[in-house]
This record gives C-alpha cells, sequence and structure tokens, in this order.
C-alpha cells in the first residue's frame, strides 16, 4: 500500500513540475493585442488591468460606474479604453460590443476576463429566498454567459482566450447559497464551451481563488448585505431566530473572514496574467492558501468525511 501510495506522490510532482515547464514560455508581441475585463471598478478587475496595461496590452476596462472608469483613466495609460457596462442588462452588454468592434477594426479580440460578481445578501441560507438567487445569478452567471456569447465572433477572430472567474466554493459549498450556486453554474458552462470551443481555436480558463480582501468581502460590505438579508426576513421568522442569534453570526462570519482573507490579489492577477500570456496556459488556476490547502482538498473527499471536518472547522 505505501509502494502504490509513492507512486502516486511521485506521479503528481512529476506531473506538476511537467506542468511548470510547459507552461513558461510566453507569447510575443502583446502591444498588438486587445483584451476585455469586466468589473473592474475595484478589486481584482481594477488590478488586472493595471497589470496587463503595463504588460502592452491593448485594455478594454468596462466599469460599471463612472467613478470606476475615472479611477481607471487616472492609473493607466492612454491604451487603455474605459466603457460602461452593467453585465446583467443586455443592451449594455450590446454597447459594450459596439463600442469595443469599433477600437478594433479588423482586428480580433485576444482576452476575454469575465471578472464582474456580486455577493449578493449574505447570510444563512435558509435566510435567503428567489429573489436572491436570482440577483446574483443575474450577474454572476448569465451576465457572464451574455458577454462571452456576445462577444465570441471577435474571439474567435483572433483565435483568443476566455478567462472565467469561478470561486473555491464552486468545488465544495460552504453555505454561501446564490453566490457558490452561480459560481458552480460558471465552472458548468466554461467546461462545456472549453471542450467545444477547442476546434474553433479559442481557449476556455477558469480561476477559482481561495477568500481576498477585496470590496466583496470588507467587513462593512459583510455586515451591510448581512442586515439586509435580516431586514428582508418575516417578523414570525426573526422571532424565531432572535436577534441574538443573528448578531452572533454575524460577528462569526466577520472574524473567520478577517482570519482567512488574504490581500495578495496579485495571486489571482499572476494566474490572469499566464492564462492570457502563456503559450500554454492552463485550463484551471487555484489561487490562494486556503484553497489550495483546504476547500479544494475537502472536496476530494468522500462527501460525509468532508462534511464532517468543514462542520468541525467552521463557526458554531
Amino acid at each position: 500500500m505505501l509502494d502504490g501510495l509513492l507512486l502516486v506522490i511521485i506521479i503528481i510532482i512529476a506531473y506538476k513540475i511537467y506542468k511548470w515547464v510547459k507552461g513558461r514560455p510566453r507569447i510575443p508581441n502583446t502591444s498588438d493585442k486587445f483584451v476585455l475585463i469586466t468589473g473592474c471598478d475595484s478589486g481584482f478587475g481594477r488590478e488586472d488591468a493595471l497589470r496587463l496595461d503595463g504588460l502592452g496590452f491593448r485594455v478594454f476596462a468596462a466599469c460599471l460606474t463612472e467613478k470606476g472608469e475615472e479611477e481607471i483613466r487616472q492609473s493607466c495609460s492612454e491604451r487603455v479604453v474605459t466603457l460602461r457596462m452593467n453585465v446583467a442588462d443586455h443592451e449594455s452588454v450590446k454597447q459594450g460590443f459596439q463600442t469595443v468592434k469599433g477600437h478594433l477594426g479588423d482586428k480580433g479580440l485576444w482576452g476575454l476576463v469575465n471578472n464582474a460578481g456580486i455577493s449578493g445578501r449574505i447570510g444563512e441560507m435558509e435566510w435567503l429566498g428567489l429573489q436572491d438567487y436570482q440577483q446574483v445569478f443575474a450577474v454572476n452567471f448569465f451576465g457572464l454567459v451574455d458577454v462571452t456569447l456576445t462577444f465570441l465572433p471577435l474571439l474567435k477572430k483572433a483565435g483568443g482566450r476566455i478567462v472565467n472567474m469561478s470561486s473555491c466554493t464552486a468545488r465544495m459549498e460552504p453555505g454561501t447559497g446564490p453566490y457558490a450556486a452561480s459560481k458552480f453554474a460558471v465552472e458548468g458552462f466554461s467546461d462545456g464551451f472549453r471542450r467545444t470551443l477547442r476546434k474553433a481555436g479559442v481557449s476556455v480558463h477558469i480561476l477559482e481563488p481561495g477568500y481576498f480582501k477585496t470590496a466583496i468581502t470588507k467587513p462593512d460590505n459583510i455586515a451591510q448585505k448581512m442586515k439586509a438579508a435580516w431586514d428582508n426576513l418575516e417578523p414570525e421568522r426573526k422571532e424565531e431566530i432572535g436577534e441574538q442569534n443573528f448578531q452572533a453570526k454575524t460577528q462569526d462570519v466577520l472574524k473567520h473572514l478577517d482570519m482567512i482573507c488574504s490581500p495578495r490579489l496579485d495571486l489571482v492577477v499572476d494566474a490572469i496574467e499566464h492564462a492570457l500570456t502563456a503559450v500554454s496556459p492552463h485550463s484551471r488556476y487555484v489561487c490562494g492558501w486556503d484553497a489550495k490547502l483546504v476547500i479544494i482538498p475537502l472536496s476530494w473527499l468522500p462527501t460525509d468525511i468532508g462534511d464532517a471536518i468543514f462542520h468541525w472547522m467552521t463557526p458554531k
């Protein structure tokens, strides 16, 4: 048995070394390649726009707000084109397509980074209703699908790459409800598109970050989202749960996130850069120690064992 385990370990290490070596060569001439990034108002999207601009890419930075656009313009070179895009609004996506197409001329789109996303209301899953799922899916999944399908002709023209922002919670749902469910959908869509678009010369890459310090995980934002979920409950349900239990749950979540959230946004940006610049990019990128050492390994275990360990690790 030990010999078999050792053989498995050796095979895994050999495969990792092979992938690392194969992934080192980079594409030439980034200055003639165009990339669209959604959700550039803050977090990964903003940092990715800065990184790719610094590498010489021609970046289209799609923002939801005017403030986001202005901050990008102040931080990036004149090569970067900002545009307003609400990925949950098909007309807004179509207008974005016309803007990008107008700048491309007869060229294609090398990269699409589907980064835009929201958390929605936060709390125990039984506190959340259908509208909470609809709101999150409208951005995180249906918005991603709409942007991808709309810009696909331009990506085919360049033999480009699609980078979809998923989450480690799409491997093991920790109880976030709409957010993780939307990321499970992103994984399914991305897997299918990766397999079917290969013949068209377009590759699809999935990012699975752990918990990072972004606008979504800011304590004020988390507390506000949890309060919104609480305020939406019926009076009878509030009485059943109890105000004290709600406050305790909020403090537990804030404490847990403060402990595990990483400030290293560059780990995710590095993965996006690799997906767009490597000659042989990976199909999946897992980012963050919590995703690599805890959440993803838990997803590999038999369900009952994984659930038992997860229950032991999480706040009670």
